[in-house]
């Protein structure tokens, strides 16, 4: 009976661990403006990302007016200016000031279907407002200053332009999917990832228990049981990720959305395969711990 409850303990210990250390990450990536920064601040992914900008800021000026004359106009000034942006002065801080809306306004939208939960309203399932939003005004304003400037030496143009309200600057991604988490469920995962420093304190004190309730000669099944669930625990994100990724990919139609979606993801997967990795091995070496305790167990009982 005492290594039954053993059991259970060390399993309940090495799920609450990968649940505690993934919201932890989790938190972490919605909550402080840093990681987003390191994510797509720089980086293979990053720059591809970047790259993929100015085309979509051109598609964002499709139908933006509604006269097929100023639209294609403004689409080939937008076109053709985002396209040097990249390289602009100011186009590092434009961009950390682009993700740092990106995550702000993601809070902001969960905090407004938190409120409206809090009331009492109801949420349809086939709800996106809680996937995210790229919010790139501020790459916008910039492209929007170099074509002004690019005006300015052009003798009776006026150079003031009105431009970025014509623009639509905010690219949904499907983030994530409604088919996994509906924008309730977000919600709530939302609310649970910051109990991420409960739930590893939980763990800890449920291994600890499952090691004193488990008999002199069988703690070494606790040891094994905690290892193996956090190594599978952390394939398991690992492959959940993999298919949400391919899910998005192929669920998306736009051209234009598609090109900052791929790199978006692989930014993302990049960031977290390191961390994802580390949990695997420190699970496989708690594993073989187990195993080699086992070894000696029995080796003892002879």
């Amino acid at each position: 009976m005492r290594n039954f409850l053993a059991v259970v303990l060390a399993i309940l210990a090495g799920l609450t661990t990968v649940v505690g250390l993934v919201s932890w990450r989790l938190s972490d990536l919605v909550h402080e403006p840093e990681p987003v920064q390191e994510i797509l601040g720089s980086g293979e992914a990053a720059e591809d990302f970047k790259s993929a900008v100015p085309d979509a800021l051109g598609n964002m000026t499709v139908g933006a007016t509604g006269v097929a004359a100023v639209d294609e106009t403004i689409n080939r000034a937008v076109s053709e200016a985002s396209g040097q942006v990249v390289a602009a002065d100011g186009f590092d801080q434009a961009w950390q000031e682009s993700l740092e809306a990106t995550r702000l306004g993601w809070a902001d939208d969960i905090n407004t279907l938190r409120s409206q939960l809090n009331a009492g309203e109801s949420i349809p399932e086939n709800s996106t407002a809680a996937q995210l939003d790229l919010r790139l005004e501020p790459i916008v304003g910039l492209v929007v200053s170099m074509i002004e400037d690019a005006l300015s030496t052009i003798p009776g143009v006026d150079a003031s332009l009105d431009m970025e309200s014509d623009i639509d600057a905010t690219v949904p991604t499907s983030i994530p999917p409604v088919s996994v988490l509906t924008a309730e469920q977000v919600v709530v995962a939302e609310e649970v990832m910051t109990l991420w420093p409960a739930m590893l304190a939980l763990a800890v004190l449920l291994f600890v228990m499952a090691l004193v309730v488990a008999s002199p000669g069988s703690r070494w099944i606790v040891w094994l049981l905690t290892g193996l669930l956090v190594a599978l625990g952390g394939v398991l994100v690992k492959v959940g990720y993999t298919l949400m990724q391919n899910q998005l990919l192929d669920s998306t139609d736009d051209a234009s959305q598609l090109a900052l979606l791929r790199p978006l993801l692989r930014a993302v997967q990049d960031w977290a395969d390191p961390q994802l990795i580390v949990l695997i091995a420190v699970g496989v070496g708690l594993t073989l711990l187990g195993i080699l305790g086992g070894f000696i167990s029995s080796h003892r009982r002879r």
